[in-house]
């Protein structure tokens, strides 16, 4: 599967190339509302799944509280909803990305997983730094110095490099470190000649929601042939749906406050994305993770 995910973003890089910034946010856009949303869509059935005598009221009720959790810290203080989504993220894009080169469970295990996807993020943002800038400030109205990016970016990498030293010291990680320095090279190169948005679309799509996609299908229906794609539809779209008509009514609400409509994204990525990334983290603890 890696080498098809190495052949796409290849392609995704050429066309960031080819098409002006504009093209590429609204294909950027395109893609986080389908496939990145709809790896999220199917929760409630994950929580069905991992509980056999949970009914789908009790599975909905804990998940609205969430995200009702996540609205109020937001209407309480927006950098800090920002901060912890950044961080929580992190941690489920390392997750994603890293929990299969374990041999064994470590309690290190979740500030690997937070470095390497927090290293991802903030070379995103450093790559993008004036823009991520004006982000930050149209969100909760702070002017976050470039030089706090550039720092956290370091911090991160060596953590990351750190974690990295430390599990393979405790012989639970299987790593081939050329092989994800390269990758490191790739999304480096990605990160710094597509937009903002489309860079961050590259990673989240083909390096998280399609393997995650791909995983949840395992889980449900015990291969993840894409013949089961349809079925994981046909089990999510309700959820998709009223998901895409949140961000909608999110908008609406909030157009004349929020200059940009990639804040108001981001705050739906955040009101579903805590209780995913507890959902997610779930099953990989029962598949003994």
């Amino acid at each position: 599967m890696k080498n098809w995910l190495l052949f796409t973003t290849f392609f995704g890089l050429w066309l960031s190339t080819q098409l002006s910034s504009g093209l590429q946010d609204y294909l950027a856009y395109s893609f986080i509302l389908t496939f990145g949303v709809l790896h999220g869509a199917n929760d409630i059935v994950l929580i069905r799944k991992q509980y056999q005598n949970l009914n789908t009221t009790g599975a909905i009720i804990p998940y609205i509280l969430v995200i009702s959790l996540v609205t109020l810290l937001f209407l309480y203080s927006r950098a800090l909803v920002l901060a912890v989504f950044i961080v929580i993220s992190g941690y489920h894009f390392g997750e994603q990305h890293l929990r299969e080169r374990l041999t064994n469970s470590h309690w290190f295990h979740r500030f690997f997983f937070t470095f390497y996807g927090l290293t991802i993020l903030f070379m995103i943002f450093y790559a993008n730094i004036v823009e991520v800038q004006q982000i930050i400030y149209d969100v909760t109205g702070y002017l976050f110095l470039s030089g706090y990016i550039k720092i956290g970016l370091y911090i991160n990498l060596i953590g990351l490099s750190i974690s990295v030293a430390f599990l393979k010291f405790k012989k639970v990680l299987r790593i081939n470190l050329v092989k994800e320095l390269f990758m490191f090279f790739v999304f480096y190169i990605v990160f710094n000649v597509a937009s903002l948005l489309w860079a961050f679309s590259i990673y989240f799509i083909l390096w998280h929601s399609i393997p995650s996609l791909k995983d949840q299908m395992e889980v449900l229906y015990g291969s993840s042939k894409p013949s089961y794609l349809m079925d994981y539809v046909k089990s999510s779209w309700i959820y998709w749906v009223v998901s895409i008509l949140g961000l909608f009514i999110l908008y609406l609400l909030l157009q004349k406050h929020i200059d940009y409509f990639i804040s108001v994204v981001l705050y739906l990525l955040a009101a579903i994305t805590f209780p995913h990334v507890i959902v997610m983290s779930k099953l990989e603890k029962n598949k003994g993770i």
